[in-house]
């Protein structure tokens, strides 16, 4: 597959996921609502590596020449809710729980005693964890992808995270 089309495969599906628009997309990736839309119908001819590199970043993913990246032995398949949740509990003594993650994540409700390392999970963890997290609620409860970013949306909303991808 031409490694544009496979690109722009990778960007509508995860951006549909990720509940953003292409307009909003372009804004937080220094690109137009037109490239994205030209990158999306294959209708772009060309994208510089420094572009596509800041666009699929922007999306949670690495771009790289050999193939696909394999993932670190601590962020195998199965355990991105509690990488996820750890990343949120650096500045806090407990973390919180990846089971409590899971089921906000879930359900929408967040206990009161982590609400702090929520917020610092959808502010500071890295998109890559989010969207694997995202992946694993899928996998295990079948809750579709779109949904978990939707919830985790309106979770940034609610606790006014600052990270320009929830604006």
């Amino acid at each position: 597959m031409p490694i544009l089309s496979e690109l722009a495969n990778v960007v509508k599906r995860q951006r549909s996921e990720m509940g953003l628009s292409q307009e909003r997309l372009g804004e937080l990736a220094g690109l137009s609502r037109a490239t994205i839309n030209e990158l999306e119908t294959g209708k772009l001819a060309n994208l510089s590596l420094t572009r596509a590199e800041r666009l699929v970043n922007l999306l949670g993913f690495g771009l790289g020449v050999t193939g696909i990246r394999k993932p670190k032995s601590d962020e195998q398949p199965g355990n991105a809710l509690e990488i996820a949740a750890r990343s949120g509990s650096i500045s806090y003594s407990e973390p919180i729980p990846p089971e409590a993650l899971r089921h906000t994540l879930i359900t929408g409700t967040v206990p009161p005693k982590h609400i702090a390392q929520l917020r610092a999970v959808l502010d500071e963890a890295p998109l890559s964890v989010l969207s694997a997290a995202a992946a694993e609620i899928e996998a295990e409860s079948g809750a579709p992808r779109k949904a978990t970013w939707q919830r985790m949306r309106q979770l940034a909303v609610v606790l006014a995270c600052t990270r320009d991808i929830w604006s």
